[in-house]
């Protein structure tokens, strides 16, 4: 049955009520989207979405909200080639393979690496015993840093990649089919979509990161976002 859009404003409203008693902290700029979409789109009226921060609600014809849609399912990621995987003459295989796939490369740099951006980007693994090695291999020669583009990119990038120990990696994954050793898996990639948008912003200024079409686009894509 279809809603009208006084309809699904009344239940973003109420959406909006319970997301200001769940949340304790608001997000900036964070648009939450009514519950009530999959139904409203297949009944052909819209979308409303509801803004914690600025508490107000939004309305969009089918057609845009289509377009909206599609649009919240594309993700970028990174993914850094590290000194191992670059001296062993990789970089245009792993580079080859997102392409293959359909994924659009948007950044890309080599550079070799300081500690205190290594510092950052291992954080969490400073009280690891094999930290002050990691930082040593990674720091030893020029990485590749990338940020790849496409939907799913972040999940699906990691399995491309494979497991992080290259012996329990399946074969067709980067470091099942090029590496063996887990101190030489030549490879690094986002393991979430929050992890992935640090990670880029670490690495990469919003300069460096170049949007554009690719005319194969439609071809790997159903719909146009």
């Amino acid at each position: 049955m279809a809603l009208n859009q006084r309809s699904l404003i009344n239940t973003a409203r109420l959406f909006g009520s319970a997301l200001r008693r769940s949340v304790s902290t608001k997000p900036t700029g964070k648009s939450y989207v009514a519950p009530i979409i999959a139904g409203s789109l297949i009944a052909g009226t819209g979308l409303v979405t509801y803004s914690l921060s600025k508490n107000n609600f939004n309305f969009f014809p089918a057609v845009q909200a289509s377009a909206l849609i599609e649009k919240r399912k594309v993700e970028q990621t990174f993914i850094m080639i590290k000194p191992d995987g670059v001296a062993r003459g990789l970089i245009a295989e792993i580079i080859k393979r997102f392409e293959q796939r359909g994924y659009k490369l948007v950044g890309l740099k080599m550079l070799v690496p300081s500690e205190s951006l290594l510092s950052a980007h291992y954080g969490d693994l400073k009280d690891k015993p094999f930290y002050p090695g990691l930082v040593k291999h990674i720091s030893s020669g020029p990485v590749v840093a990338m940020v790849w583009e496409g939907k799913a990119v972040v999940s699906q990038g990691r399995q491309m990649l494979g497991e992080t120990d290259p012996l329990k990696s399946k074969p067709g994954s980067i470091r099942g089919d090029f590496s063996i050793d887990l101190g030489r898996n030549i490879i690094h990639g986002s393991d979430s979509i929050e992890s992935a948008e640090q990670e880029i912003a670490l690495w990469f200024t919003k300069d460096e990161i170049v949007n554009y079409t690719l005319p194969s686009h439609s071809q790997v894509f159903e719909r146009v976002f």
